[in-house]
Formats: structure tokens, C-alpha cells, sequence
């Protein structure tokens, strides 16, 4: 896991109450303030800072990471004296391990198992925080709430630690809500500007409302997908990149008729994406995989092949949580479509996942990211980054993959068959 880098983000709120906020970005201090007229200032020239702005005396805090920073764990889940084999001690096991599969990232069976929980022990508090913090990650704030307000109702004296977090996130969800609510009134939409040195963000006059310091989290979050995407794949964008964030009722009502599906974000020379009020691990992530496509695309003149485009985006955005390219159960179904001759040939999805079914192309989007994390394993950052230089030179795929690692797509395709037949070797019956 990569430690942490610091260096500080500077704000005084609109009251001029000064906030240091930690960053990951080893890049120069990028300092922001809001002056007495209510103006947002940016820069990363310190003598540009007026002192009563850059004097951290006035303490630091520590910024949340957003969903998955302290409410994934809570209060440490330990099986009382006594009690090991007894039904406290089942209980406290399963929970458990649905917040380790949270950890890992595997939230289809974290969810299956607290939802048996939820059902075995509906007395229980700690289950419905859990399924109330998947729901809000999935976009589901009603849901959430409701699972949130069966917390509060039965959190007796041992989950006390937790009252406050749970009042914050009934806020949350609240102002979330009312983002996506397309039935309200809303005033045109209208964008404030915000520029640094690697990024021009124009956001939804909406999303500062309920959050003071959104602008400062969502900067943070961009020059941490812009160093890690340098560090892995060796490319940075020629220029400031353009960032639109939108409230989600917002953004549909603005770009609805640009996709016959719906969508989240998309890159038109700059990346578009919706946002939730409050950044949340979700939010980062999501901006870790447009980066990474508006990087790509910067590089290589388009969006071909298509599987390493998509490949490389989940990558970076699973490396934004800290999770592996893959997780054993994901390999394992595709070790089982392998077998079922359903493994579909990188060569056929190098154009689009267009005309796949659902099932199909939730496969092509794990055989990508299997595909990128097998070319990170044996090239070097230099060589990824020549590989996307040589096919915006107009080399084909086949001819930028022999040059760095001595194979085109095909070789590529059989050597990632291989190495899951490998791990998973069949069982003789």
C-alpha cells in the first residue's frame, strides 16, 4: 500500500476560520482561501498567500477520506468473555467478514451477508449502518435512510461512539437527496470556476452549498489520481485538464440527450461527471477512471483499443480504494468461462463493448482490468507509457505490444488465459 504523501491544502471559510487539510499530491502546495468579499483565491505560489492564510498555527484537521474512512470499521467488533461458539460470537464472525469483504472491495457478498444477518438477527444494529453505507455508495438515499434510521432505533449504550457519525450521515443523505430530486425547482445552472496549475473545475453553484470545503476535497482528489495515474503509467495530461462536476438532477437535464443509456460522466476534451454534495471515496474513485480515460485518449488521438482503455481506467480506480486489479472470486468466474469456452478474445473487444449483453460485458470489463494488471506486471512505467505514445503515432496495438513486451494482442489474450488456469487448476474428478 502506498504511504501517504503530505502536503497541505489552505482554506479560510467564508466565516475565515483557517483549515489545513492534508493532500497526497507531491506536487507544489496548492493553497485556498476565500477572502473577505466571498472570493475564491488559488495558488501554488506561497508568496501569493496572504500570511493571515498560510500561517498553519491555526491547527490541522483530518479531512475523511469519504465512505469507507471510520464508518467501515465503526467501534471494534470483539466477541465477549465467555461467549466464543455462542450465537453473540456467530454474529460478531459474520459481521466481520462482510466488512473484511468491504475492505477487499468484494460489496456483492459483503451485501449478501449482512442482508443474512440483517434477517438472522433483526434486533441487531450493526448490519443496517453497513447496508446503509453500500446504499448511499450505490446512489440509493432512500434506501439508506431507512436502514440508517433501524441503526438509530436499535444503537444502544455499546454503539453510543457511533451516534455522531450516524447524525452526519442522516445530513448527508439528506442533502444528497435533494441533488438528485428531479421534481424540484431549480435555478439555471450556473458554474463557479476554480483554477490550479493542473486542472481548470467549473462545479455546479449546487454542490458548495452543503459543504464549504468541496472544492479543496475535489482538487485533492484530482491530484491524487493525477500522481498516481504519472507513477503507473508514466503520462501526464500537456495541459491543465478541464473537470465539470454537476449536481446528478443537473447534469441528466443538461446531457440526457447526448447517450440513449445513462451515464455518470463522459470525456468531451474535458471530463464531465456527476457528484454527490459531499465528496466521498465513490466520488474519488469515479475521478480516478475519467482521469485515467482523459489521459489515455490525450495520448493515443481516441478511446482504441477498447479493452486496454477500459483495462487501464478500473485499474487506477481500484487502486484509488487500495484493492487488488481483481479479486480471487472475480478470476475464478473467469476461470469458469474459460472453461464454458465464454472467454471473449481482447481482439474482439478492442473496438467497443457495444452489442455485448450485460452479463457479457461486465466479463469484458473484468478481462480488461485482468488484461491492463498483466501488462503492469511485466513492463516497466517507461514501456506502458511508450506503448499509448506509439499507437498515437499511429502504430497498431499488435506492433506497440511486441515492441514492449515481445507479443501482440493474441499472445497477450493467451497469456492472461494461462495465467488464471494457473492459479485455478482444475480438479480431477
Amino acid at each position: 500500500m502506498r504511504s501517504p504523501r503530505r502536503s497541505p491544502f489552505s482554506l479560510v471559510a467564508l466565516a475565515c476560520a483557517l483549515l489545513v487539510l492534508p493532500a497526497l499530491s507531491t506536487q507544489a502546495e496548492t493553497w485556498i482561501w476565500v477572502d473577505a468579499d466571498g472570493v475564491t483565491h488559488v495558488t501554488d505560489d506561497p508568496e501569493a498567500v496572504p500570511a493571515a492564510h498560510r500561517d498553519p498555527g491555526a491547527g490541522e484537521v483530518d479531512v475523511l477520506r469519504g465512505l469507507w474512512k471510520d464508518e467501515i470499521l465503526g467501534d471494534e467488533m470483539t466477541t465477549p468473555p465467555g461467549t466464543s461458539g455462542g450465537e453473540r460470537d456467530r454474529y460478531l464472525r459474520l459481521l466481520r467478514g462482510a466488512v473484511e469483504d468491504l475492505r477487499r472491495g468484494e460489496t456483492a457478498r459483503a451485501s449478501a451477508t449482512l442482508r443474512s444477518v440483517q434477517r438472522m438477527w433483526p434486533a441487531q444494529a450493526e448490519a443496517y449502518w453497513y447496508l446503509a453505507l453500500l446504499d448511499r455508495r450505490r446512489g440509493r438515499y432512500e434506501s439508506a435512510s431507512q436502514h440508517l434510521a433501524k441503526f438509530q432505533e436499535r444503537a444502544g449504550e455499546a454503539l453510543a461512539g457511533w451516534g455522531q457519525r450516524a447524525k452526519r450521515l442522516e445530513r448527508e443523505l439528506h442533502d444528497e437527496r435533494r441533488l438528485v430530486d428531479s421534481d424540484l425547482s431549480r435555478p439555471p445552472l450556473q458554474f463557479t470556476r476554480v483554477k490550479t496549475r493542473n486542472f481548470r473545475l467549473d462545479l455546479d453553484s449546487e454542490l458548495g452549498h452543503a459543504d464549504p470545503a468541496y472544492a479543496e476535497t475535489v482538487l485533492r482528489f484530482l491530484e491524487d489520481a493525477r500522481s498516481e495515474v504519472s507513477e503507473r503509467i508514466g503520462i501526464e495530461p500537456l495541459e491543465p485538464l478541464g473537470v465539470v462536476l454537476y449536481g446528478k438532477a443537473a447534469y441528466l437535464e443538461a446531457h440526457r440527450h447526448r447517450f440513449s443509456f445513462q451515464t455518470v460522466g463522459f470525456f468531451d476534451g474535458r471530463i464531465h461527471v456527476t457528484s454527490p454534495a459531499h465528496p466521498s471515496e465513490s466520488m474519488r474513485s469515479l475521478l480516478y477512471h475519467e482521469y485515467t480515460h482523459a489521459v489515455f485518449r490525450e495520448q493515443t488521438g481516441g478511446d482504441r483499443p477498447y479493452w486496454l482503455n477500459e483495462g487501464l481506467a478500473e485499474r487506477m480506480e481500484r487502486r484509488s480504494r487500495n484493492l487488488e486489479a481483481s479479486t480471487r472470486s472475480e478470476r475464478i468466474s473467469l476461470r469458469t468461462r474459460i472453461e464454458a469456452g465464454h472467454w471473449i478474445p481482447l481482439r474482439e473487444i478492442a473496438p467497443s463493448f457495444s452489442g455485448l449483453s450485460d452479463e457479457d460485458a461486465r466479463a469484458a470489463y473484468l478481462q480488461s482490468v485482468v488484461a491492463a494488471a498483466f501488462i503492469e506486471e511485466h513492463t516497466t512505467k517507461e514501456e506502458r507509457a511508450r506503448i499509448l505514445s506509439r499507437i498515437g503515432e499511429g502504430y497498431s496495438i499488435d506492433q506497440a505490444l511486441h515492441e514492449a513486451m515481445g507479443m501482440d494482442t493474441d499472445d497477450l489474450d493467451a497469456a492472461v488465459q494461462r495465467s488464471i488456469l494457473e492459479e485455478f487448476p482444475a480438479i480431477d474428478s
